[in-house]
């Protein structure tokens, strides 16, 4: 290849890839149909391959131009951000955060962390998108999300991210107020029981799968996956489901004369940790972020 693509061709190309054809794409940049043709053949003369096939069915990309186009919006994100982070980096109190975490975080640090950080950055943008580890991943390696926050036991594919400890909680059994097998002192006593779990197979769940080993047997009730908690607490409250829970959100939203924490304590601890990309720097106003977010981590009782 003698020369490097075009910014004009790749942001093209993208359209292209987001509107499916290439007059939604034209249409999207206010330009013609032939104009847009022409700088897509363009690119594909400077990559020396065919990135797109039109057929009756619409537009596909090719094995080349499906490679090229996670390349390429990874560079496309890149440039956004840095050019955020200079506009950070001259206004001060401007820029946007993107981060990710589960609702233990949600519920517990992140209110004050907010605070402190809108008191520095008032006219910052700030992006929250709750759910566990492995669903957030995808995310952080796209460039949506500077940062996540979670769990990550044996089998998360890590090797492109940075992973640093934050802080270890213990887990609870919770229930509702008077439900059947409030006593229970074992596991082994909730074998029969209904449970509802977060929807991952990664992280301190799997840990928590592998201590259940022995239930959910054919005559067993298979749990119910979910990562909202308003769903999860509605069906704690309502059913007489059991759920799995850090202690430091054993009674959300006030809810302490509903719901009971259950005797048991051979439930392992978490180790929460923060992930983000060893190749995309951290942005300024992210980097302060992460530095209250530590703070904050380490101050908290998780107990």
């Amino acid at each position: 290849m003698r020369y490097l693509p075009k910014l004009q061709q790749l942001k093209v190309f993208q359209q292209v890839i987001r509107s499916g054809s290439i007059r939604g794409a034209a249409r999207a940049l206010n330009q013609s149909q032939p104009a847009v043709s022409r700088t897509l053949r363009e690119l594909e003369q400077t990559l020396d391959t065919q990135l797109i096939v039109r057929g009756n069915q619409g537009m596909t990309l090719t094995e080349t131009g499906r490679a090229f186009a996670q390349r390429m919006q990874f560079i496309l994100e890149e440039l956004e951000r840095a050019a955020d982070e200079i506009r950070q980096i001259e206004q001060y109190s401007q820029g946007s955060v993107a981060i990710g975490f589960s609702s233990l975080l949600a519920l517990t640090v992140f209110p004050g962390l907010a605070g402190e950080f809108k008191t520095l950055f008032p006219q910052s943008k700030l992006l929250i998108k709750e759910g566990q580890l492995s669903t957030l991943l995808p995310a952080l390696r796209e460039g949506k999300l500077d940062f996540a926050v979670g769990t990550a036991g044996p089998g998360f594919p890590l090797e492109d991210l940075v992973r640093e400890s934050l802080f270890s909680a213990p887990f609870c059994v919770i229930a509702r107020r008077g439900h059947p097998l409030a006593d229970a002192t074992t596991l082994a006593e909730l074998q029969d029981a209904r449970w509802l779990l977060p929807e991952t197979d990664m992280g301190y769940y799997q840990q928590i799968r592998i201590s259940m080993g022995g239930f959910h047997q054919p005559a067993a009730e298979m749990p119910v996956h979910t990562d909202s908690v308003v769903c999860g607490l509605n069906m704690v409250l309502q059913s007489d489901y059991l759920t799995i829970v850090a202690r430091a959100m054993k009674a959300p939203f006030g809810l302490e004369e509903r719901l009971s924490v259950l005797n048991i304590d051979t439930l392992p601890q978490a180790e929460y940790c923060v992930l983000y990309s060893q190749k995309s720097p951290l942005t300024f106003a992210a980097r302060r972020f992460l530095d209250l977010l530590r703070s904050q981590c380490h101050a908290h009782d998780w107990s």
